[in-house]
Formats: structure tokens, sequence, C-alpha cells
């Protein structure tokens, strides 16, 4: 998955994570990586590591506009640059991983990861620039959640409608690392919490479209229905999530 023209090889679950650390001590300070990510103007200065980058997009750190505007710019280039997609499945890993946690206590297989990181690629290298996600780590980590395992399960039931791959945003931050994990990706996960104990999906699809358009009165325009209907939806969603935080 270092460098890929397509989606990773499918591994063996067994210390995969562990693996994908090794690869990004062995990646981030090769010569030719850090002149092609200097291309990106996404760090000011010398870039020595490419840590540097993830701390810039958001890593482990409080989220402002400027770390969302820089992963945006990493995500985009992810479109042309294995590496940079390398890069941005390593900034929502620690999420990738959460998801997987959380999978395996409700008793998926033992590929969960691979699957999950086979998704993840293929969000980033085909990100549609003309979304703009609120948050978009955790909206990459929904996109692959649900290529990965909530697209598939629709298909298979047939009484079920077809639904945006962005309504099921989870977490950026591990086990290890709750302590650190952005405002923003907390709020992504209790909608992940919120969406499994049976919240309808069309309150969930509300709360991601506010997270992609925060102004009511756009939104309502969009949607071809009033501010108030808006706002009144937007109530009874989050009266619900507030019930899934107290339960959590």
């Amino acid at each position: 998955m270092e460098t890929s023209a397509s989606v990773p090889p499918r591994r063996p679950h067994t210390n995969l994570g562990g693996r994908l650390a090794l690869e990004w001590t062995r990646l981030r300070r090769r010569p030719a990586a850090l002149q092609e990510a200097a291309g990106w103007q996404i760090v000011e200065g010398h870039l020595s590591d490419l840590d540097q980058v993830l701390e810039a997009v958001g890593y482990e750190v409080a989220a402002t506009p400027q770390t969302e505007h820089r992963l945006r710019t990493l995500v985009l280039a992810a479109a042309d640059s294995e590496l940079a997609a390398r890069v941005a499945i390593q900034r929502i890993l620690p999420g990738l991983l959460s998801v997987v946690s959380r999978r395996r206590r409700s008793g998926e297989g033992s590929d969960v990861l691979d699957e999950l990181l086979g998704a993840a690629w293929i969000e980033v290298r085909t990100f549609n620039p003309a979304r703009r996600p609120a948050c978009l780590s955790a909206a990459l980590i929904a996109d692959a959640d649900y290529r990965a395992f909530r697209a598939p399960r629709r298909r298979r039931s047939a009484a079920e409608q077809p639904v945006d791959p962005t309504i099921e945003p989870l977490t950026a931050g591990d086990e290890q690392a709750t302590d650190r994990r952005n405002p923003c990706d907390e709020l992504a996960e209790l909608l992940a919490l919120a969406l499994e104990a049976g919240v309808p999906d069309d309150d969930i699809e509300l709360m991601r479209q506010l997270l992609d358009t925060p102004k009511v009165i756009e939104l309502a325009r969009r949607m071809n229905v009033t501010p108030r209907t808006i706002r009144n939806r937007r109530d009874r969603a989050t009266y619900r999530l507030r019930q899934v935080a107290d339960a959590a």
C-alpha cells in the first residue's frame, strides 16, 4: 500500500496496524517522498519529515479552518499522487482502527481492517472536489465504512433504499488517543453511535447535510423546504443524538 496504483492488496489482519506503522516509519523521511510532499505546499518552510504534513492536516490536534483546508489540499492531490493518498490514509488511520474495534465488538469477521483500508484508499483517491464537508477526515472515514460494510448490506436488502455514503461519520481518534481527538470527529463518532442505536437514517442524513452546509437558509433552499422545517428537524435529530450520548 506504500505506493500502489490501485487498491492496496489484502493482507492477513494479524498485526496489520503494526506493519502500517513500520511502513510509515520507513516512508516518512525518504528523500523522494519529502521532495514530492514539499510540492503540495502544505507545510511552510523546510520539510524534513512527513509527520510535519500529518500535523499540518490535523492529526491528533484540534481542528481549525487551516487544518481542514490543508487536509482538503492533500486529498485533492491524492487523485494524482499515490504518496498523497498514503499520507491521507495515515491521517485517518486512528479513526479507521476505531471503526475496526467497534465492528469487531459487533461480531464482524477477521478481515475488517483489510476491507476498510481498501475502501478508504478508493474514497481518498476518488474524492469529489465539489464536496466541502465541515469535517473532511470524518467524512472520509464514513465513506470508507459505508463502502466496505453498509453498501453491500443495503444491496442485499431489497426493502431498503440507497443512502448517501457520507451519512455515517466516525471517530478519527483511536482508543489510545481519545484525549486528543478532534472535536469535529467526536461529533462524527456520536452520529455513528446514533445510527447503530436506530436513529432514523433521515435524521442522520440531515445532520450530515448540516455538516456539509451549515447555513440553514442555504440548506432549506437546496432541499426545497422552509428554514423552519430544517430547524425543527435539526432540533428533533439533536434531541435523539443527545439521548444516544447519554446512553453511551
